[in-house]
């Protein structure tokens, strides 16, 4: 049996209407927040853990959600 593959270009576009989400991250024990709308947000939770645990190494990461489409439609990656 032979295969044929076809290889296909992809794009990524932004999900409508998802906006770009923060959360912060303690890189001592790990733990973080749940994600927001707003940076400050993330970095408030941050400054109250490190009240809370005396952790003091952080991050705060930012993200979008985004879908993957062939960037021609009548093109396929399966073999045949």
């Amino acid at each position: 049996m032979r295969s044929t593959y076809r290889f296909t270009e992809w794009t990524l576009s932004a999900v409508p209407g998802a906006e770009v989400r923060y959360y912060g991250k303690c890189l001592e024990c790990f733990a973080q927040s749940t994600d927001t709308e707003a940076s400050d947000d993330a970095q408030l939770w941050c400054l109250k853990h490190a009240g809370l645990s005396r952790c003091t190494r952080y991050e705060v990461v930012a993200f979008q959600y985004f879908d993957a489409h062939p960037a021609d439609s009548s093109s396929t990656a399966q073999p045949d």
